[in-house]
Formats: structure tokens, sequence, C-alpha cells
């Protein structure tokens, strides 16, 4: 009897997850123009002609397309997006990977054209005990951290910027990736690098220069959002895209961040 506890106890150790990190950015909760041009719209023709737009010519095509059709119907983003698809969408992403004590780290832009008390909620609805807030430029608390208080309760820490430690490849000596890796430590932004900024590299918004102030000038590992890219791919071999967009509309773990450096 004494036996068959020890084994069973030995056999669930063995099944208990460990705390993963994910990381995300750039959920945009309530946000009219994103939930469209993501493809959440709540007219199924328009659905399926904006996909077919996709499809057929890509998405600069498929963003041009869809701006088109509002000025020329004399609508708005707002009468023809479906923000609560778009959110459970996000949100049932992060449940269904995201572990209650696993740590989920945002990249900013939480929201945006919506009150706190809905972007409250949203993040209320995400199971993990762990958020972490990266500030980006379309939160409240941007260039005005007495605003932090609006998110205290929600998140264990929030900053404009930070460095973790991680497992990730080890250089060699001309600086390119090996398949060897070491824990290191990593930065996260919102904005990707001043040097990227400069080259307009992404599909972020204009006027690029009113956040060259933020954007980071340091070389090594970094994980940002803002660019709304459909890649993970990094403005540089050092760093990687961990926005909505580019993963599926999912949150991305550290292992798969690794695995991606390595690649």
């Amino acid at each position: 009897m004494l036996r068959s506890i020890i084994d069973k106890g030995i056999q669930q150790s063995h099944t208990v997850r460990n705390h993963m990190r994910y990381f995300t950015s750039d959920t945009h909760f309530g946000h009219p123009l994103v939930t469209a041009l993501r493809g959440f719209l709540n007219n199924g023709r328009l659905r399926a002609e904006y996909r077919d737009v996709w499809q057929a010519q890509g998405r600069a095509a498929a963003h041009a397309w869809i701006k088109q059709y509002v000025r020329d119907n004399q609508t708005s983003f707002k009468a023809i997006c479906d923000i609560a698809r778009h959110e459970n969408t996000i949100i049932g992403n992060i449940n269904e990977l995201v572990g209650r004590d696993d740590e989920l780290w945002i990249l900013g832009d939480l929201s945006y054209r919506c009150t706190v008390e809905h972007t409250l909620d949203c993040l209320r609805r995400i199971n993990c005990r762990h958020l972490h807030l990266i500030i980006g430029n379309h939160d409240r608390n941007f260039r005005l951290r007495s605003n932090d208080a609006l998110y205290e309760n929600v998140f264990e820490t929030i900053d404009d910027y930070r460095e973790i430690d991680m497992e990730l490849p080890v250089l060699d000596g001309s600086g390119k990736i090996t398949a060897a890796t070491a824990h290191q430590s990593i930065a996260m932004s919102h904005f990707p690098r001043l040097s990227a900024l400069a080259e307009e590299h992404g599909n972020w918004p204009e006027n690029w220069n009113k956040f060259a102030d933020v954007a980071l000038t340091t070389e090594g590992w970094l994980l940002y959002g803002h660019t709304h890219q459909d890649v993970p791919d990094g403005t540089d071999p050092l760093s990687v895209n961990v926005g909505l967009d580019a993963w599926g509309f999912k949150p991305v773990s550290e292992q798969q961040i690794l695995e991606w450096f390595v690649a």
C-alpha cells in the first residue's frame, strides 16, 4: 500500500508542469482600426472579400482595400469591426496556452479607443496570475507614469524597459549565432531599436521620430512589438518581434523564442 502511494506520488511529480514565461504585444483591446485590419469584421460577406484580397494580393493591399471601403461607403471602422470576437480570440488563445502560475509579459499597446474599465475587464479575463507590462505608446501611462496606478491591481510589474535572464544562443567571436546556449540577459521594449525605426522597418504608424527618444540604441538580445509585422523576423539577428500579428494571435514562449533564434 505504502509502495503504491509512493509510486503514485513519483508519477504525479513527473507530470507537474514547470512554470513558463510567455510574451506578447499589441493586444489593442477596443481598438476598431486594428480590429478591422486584422480581419475581425462583423459582416460575413465583407469578411470573406477582405480575406480573398489578402490571400490574392497580400496584407498591404488588403489594408488599403478595407480603408477604401470605409471611405467609399461613408462608414467607420467602428461600424464594421467585431470588437468582441477580436478580444475573445486573443484572450482565449492566451488562456489556452498560458497557465495560471506562468508569467505573461505584454509588451505594450494594451488597448486604444476604449475606457480604462474595458481594458481592465479584458485583462481580468486572462487567467494567468503573473502579468507584467512593458509600456507601449498607446497605453495611458506612456510618458505619464502616474497612470501606472490604473493598472497596478492587475500587473505585478510595470516598466518602460526591462531585462530578464533566459536561455539564449551563444555567439561566436564574429557575433554569429551558434548552436550552444547559455543563460543571458535579454531586453524587452515595446519599440524596436532606433536604427530600425529610422529605416522604417515594419508596418508601424508614421512619424517614427515621436518615439526616437524611447527606442533602444544598445545592441544585444531584444524582444519588441509595435511594428505589427506579420512575421517574427526581428529587425536584426539578435531581436525578435513578439507581436500578436506575427504569432497567429497567440503568445510566444521562451522556448519558442530560443528555437526561433537557432533555427
